[in-house]
């Protein structure tokens, strides 16, 4: 009997794993030896795939869900699967031409941006799309407008360079003027346009410093206006996700109590922002393959996720929440297109 050399016999294994998963993404259905030999060329014999299916069994990379039932993959399977991957799928240019026209009508500032950029992934992929925005402190100041709310209160508008619009009530000891407070915002629009949001705090303070002495009523507002709307400490990272309902149709979630702790995290957000800002970190494209997350509830899902930058700056992530037999390759071309199409817009808009 004739005895493979190790290197084919480990190629063999590989190719077959490949069709395996191929198979199960493309009909969700376990995957039987004689559906292999039937729908692929690979020369061997239902006995030699029967074989290797066991020892791809063994070795960890597909599962028998019951005895008589072909395999499925497990996260090691798509793990493989994905890394294996030569070529990309590039996005089609009829789902490209469709992204910019969506674009050009609704992305103006950050927010329709984000919320557009969730809503086309969700619409391409009929998964999940998600888009963790900028950070505020990572911003430049592009305005600052204090308006007056009676009493002793007063609404802090603040605009950013890319659009993005936070507001504060800050509290005074006693009420301040209209005719005032025109002056401070003409004082730190002046001095502040243009600097980093996470820099407009302290140079409030050291323009106080160095102000006269006739000026320290004035400062001392600004002072409290500083300490109020630009106390960045806390994370403020917006994630916009969109298709939330699509999570019901993936057909691997059959546990309901699976299905609602699944629904909670992507409804409440918390867990996935944490999970989107390590990929930040790391930059670049990543797909995070059910138990590959750390996160229990999302260990029967994968995230497909790409970092977009401003600038030679990485400061937001996007990405599709799927089922775990997604299609990988178009998933990761849909993503890394949308990413270098959200590149493009912030460029514009920082120029």
């Amino acid at each position: 009997m004739r005895t493979l050399d190790p290197s084919t016999h480990e190629t063999r294994k590989r190719k077959l794993l490949q069709a395996v998963i191929y198979q199960y993404v493309r009909s969700s259905k376990p995957v039987g030896s004689q559906v292999i030999v039937d729908k692929y060329n690979f020369g061997m014999s239902s006995a030699t795939v029967r074989n290797l299916l066991v020892e791809l069994d063994k070795d960890g990379y597909l599962a028998q869900p019951h005895t008589s039932a072909g395999r499925i993959p497990t996260d090691k399977g798509y793990r493989f699967y994905v890394d294996s991957l030569l070529e990309i799928q590039t996005m089609a240019v009829v789902e490209e031409e469709k992204i910019r026209k969506e674009y050009d009508a609704r992305a103006k500032e950050i927010e329709d941006l984000m919320i557009s950029t969730s809503h086309m992934l969700s619409s391409l992929s009929k998964y999940t799309g998600m888009a963790l925005s900028p950070r505020l402190d990572r911003s430049l100041l592009r305005h600052l407008q204090l308006v007056p709310l009676g009493g002793s209160q007063i609404l802090v508008v603040v605009v950013s360079q890319t659009g993005q619009v936070r507001h504060r009530i800050v509290d005074f000891p006693r009420p301040i003027t209209k005719e005032r407070l025109n002056a401070i915002s003409n004082i730190l629009n002046e001095r502040l346009i243009g600097l980093p949001m996470s820099e407009v705090r302290t140079k409030i303070l050291d323009h106080i410093e160095e102000a006269e002495q006739e000026e320290v009523e004035m400062f001392a507002w600004a002072k409290e206006i500083a300490r109020g709307a630009f106390d960045l400490r806390k994370n403020e990272s917006e994630l916009y996700v969109d298709g939330k309902e699509n999570i019901l149709s993936f057909p691997e979630l059959h546990d309901y109590a699976e299905l609602g702790s699944l629904l909670r995290v992507v409804e409440q957000k918390n867990l996935l922002i944490t999970l989107m800002e390590k990929t930040m970190k790391k930059g670049g494209l990543k797909v995070n393959i059910g138990g590959e997350t750390k996160i229990p509830e999302l260990r029967g899902i994968s995230l497909v996720s790409s970092t977009y930058k401003m600038g030679d700056e990485t400061v937001g992530v996007l990405g599709i929440l799927g089922p775990r037999h997604m299609e990988y390759g178009r998933m990761i071309g849909l993503v890394e297109g949308m990413a270098k199409i959200v590149n493009q817009i912030l460029a514009r808009k920082n120029n």
